[in-house]
C-alpha cells in the first residue's frame, strides 16, 4: 500500500510541475493519468496494483464524484439556466433520455447476451459528459460564447441527472422479477429523499454559512472547509436515510448556488482543488486497474458498441433534442460529438462491478471501461483541431443574429476540477 500511495503521489507532483507546459496543446490530464496508470499498473511494469473490488477505489471515486456534483452544481443558479440556457436544457431534458433509449437500442443489437435490464444500465452508465475530456470544446474563444455555454451547463448537470437512472436500473438489472410500481417506489424513495436532504442541507447551510460570514465569526479558509462539509453531509444523510448520496450532494450545490451566491468566490476553490486532486487519482487508478482486463473482453461486438455510443449514439441524441433551434448543422454536429465519457461514467462502472447480483456486470464493466478509455483519446484529441475549424466556420458562416449567438447570461462555469487547468473567459 505505501508503494501505492508513493506512486500515485509521484505522478500528481510531475503532473504538476509540468501541466502549464501542456496548455494549449492537445494533451488532457486525463490522457496523462490514464496513460501513467496503464504503464504502471499490472499490465506493464506492475509499480502498482489494485483491483476494482477494492474498497480504496470505489470509496475515492465516489468521493471525486461527490465533490464535482456539489462544486458544478453550486456555480449554476436555476433561475439563469431556466431564464438563458434553452439549448442546455434541450439536452438535458430530451437529449439525456434520448441517448438512453438509443443506446439501449443499440446494445440490444450488439450485446444480444445481456439482459434488457443491464443493457439499459450500461447505457446510462455512458449518457453523462465530461466537458474536460475534450478542454478546447468550452475554452476556445474563437467557438461562439452560446454553444460553449450550452456545453458546460449541459456536463455540469447531467451527471446528476443521471444517477436516479443508473439507481433504478441497478436495481432492475439485479431484479427483473419485481413489479413495476416496486421500481416506481424504489424511485421516489431514493430520489426523493436525496432531494430533500440536499435541498435543505444546502439551503440551510448556505444560509448559515452566509449569515456567520456577514458577521465575520468565519474566515475564508473556514468557508472552504464548510463548503466540502456540506456536499458530505449531504451525501452521508441522504445515505443514512435510504436516499440517494449523488443526489443529495448534486441538489445540496445546486440549493448553495442558488441561495447563498455571495458565497460562492470564496467557497469553491478549495472544493476545486480536492476534486480535481481526487480526480486525477481517479483516472489513474482507471488506467491501472480497469484496461488491464480489458483486453481480453476486446471483442468485435464490445468495440462496436463503445464506437457507436460515441459516433451514433450521442450525436443522433443531441440532433432531435435540438430540432427547431435554429442553429446550423455544423453547430449541432459539433455539440453532438463535444460530449467525452469521462469521471461519472467511470464511477458508475466501478458501482456497477462492486455490486453484487447484476447479471453481466463483468461485460457491462468492460464496454463502458472501453468507451471511456476510446473517449479520453478520441475526444481529448480531436478537440483543439475541431474547435479551431468550428470557430473559424463559425465566424465565416454565422452572422450576428444567428441563434449560435444569441446573448447567454454568463455562468461560472470554469469546471476546472475535471481539467487540467481553470477555464476562465
Amino acid at each position: 500500500m505505501e508503494a501505492n500511495i508513493f506512486v500515485v503521489a509521484l505522478a500528481v507532483l510531475a503532473f504538476g510541475l509540468l501541466a502549464g507546459r501542456l496548455q494549449g496543446t492537445p494533451i488532457t490530464m486525463p490522457m496523462v493519468f490514464t496513460a501513467a496508470g496503464l504503464l504502471l499498473g499490472p499490465g506493464v511494469l506492475g509499480v502498482i496494483h489494485f483491483d476494482v473490488a477494492n474498497e480504496t477505489v470505489s470509496v475515492l471515486a465516489e468521493a471525486a464524484l461527490t465533490v464535482v456534483l456539489f462544486t458544478d452544481a453550486s456555480r449554476m443558479d436555476l433561475r439563469t439556466v431556466w431564464r438563458e440556457h434553452s439549448l442546455a436544457l434541450r439536452l438535458l431534458g430530451a437529449g439525456l433520455p434520448l441517448a438512453l433509449l438509443i443506446g439501449t437500442g443499440a446494445g440490444w443489437l450488439l450485446l444480444p447476451e445481456l439482459s434488457l435490464g443491464a443493457i439499459a444500465l450500461l447505457a446510462a452508465t455512458l449518457a453523462p459528459t465530461d466537458a474536460a475530456l475534450g478542454q478546447a470544446f468550452v475554452s476556445d474563444t474563437t467557438i461562439p460564447k452560446r454553444i460553449r455555454q450550452t456545453l458546460n451547463v449541459e456536463s455540469g448537470l447531467n451527471d446528476g441527472l443521471a444517477v436516479p437512472f443508473i439507481t433504478v436500473l441497478l436495481d432492475i438489472a439485479r431484479h427483473e422479477t419485481d413489479t413495476p410500481l416496486s421500481y416506481v417506489e424504489l424511485f421516489v424513495a431514493l430520489v426523493g429523499i436525496g432531494i430533500i436532504v440536499g435541498v435543505v442541507t444546502g439551503w440551510l447551510g448556505g444560509r448559515v454559512l452566509e449569515w456567520s460570514a456577514s458577521r465575520r465569526w468565519t474566515t475564508e479558509t473556514t468557508q472552504r472547509l464548510a463548503a466540502i462539509s456540506l456536499a458530505a453531509i449531504a451525501f452521508a444523510g441522504a445515505e443514512l436515510l435510504g436516499g440517494n448520496g449523488f443526489v443529495a450532494a448534486f441538489t445540496a450545490g445546486l440549493a448553495v448556488g442558488t441561495s447563498a451566491r455571495s458565497l460562492l468566490p470564496r467557497t469553491t476553490g478549495f472544493a476545486e482543488t480536492e476534486g480535481q486532486l481526487l480526480t486525477l487519482i481517479t483516472f489513474l487508478l482507471f488506467g491501472s486497474i480497469m484496461i488491464v482486463d480489458l483486453f481480453a473482453e476486446a471483442s468485435w461486438r464490445v468495440l462496436a458498441y463503445a464506437l457507436v455510443s460515441l459516433l451514433v449514439v450521442r450525436p443522433v441524441a443531441t440532433a432531435i433534442a435540438l430540432l427547431g433551434s435554429g442553429l446550423s448543422s455544423a453547430s449541432v454536429g459539433f455539440i453532438g460529438w463535444a460530449g467525452p465519457r469521462g469521471l461519472a461514467s467511470i464511477v458508475y462502472a466501478v458501482l456497477i462491478a462492486e455490486t453484487a447480483g447484476v447479471p453481466g456486470a463483468e461485460l457491462v464493466f468492460a464496454v463502458a471501461a472501453w468507451t471511456i478509455l476510446l473517449s479520453i483519446y478520441l475526444h481529448g484529441l480531436s478537440a483543439a483541431p475541431l474547435s479551431r475549424w468550428y470557430g473559424s466556420h463559425s465566424r465565416r458562416a454565422h452572422h450576428a443574429s444567428a441563434p449560435e449567438h444569441q446573448h447567454t447570461a454568463e455562468l461560472p462555469l470554469s469546471l476546472p476540477a475535471r481539467g487540467s487547468a481553470s477555464r476562465q473567459e
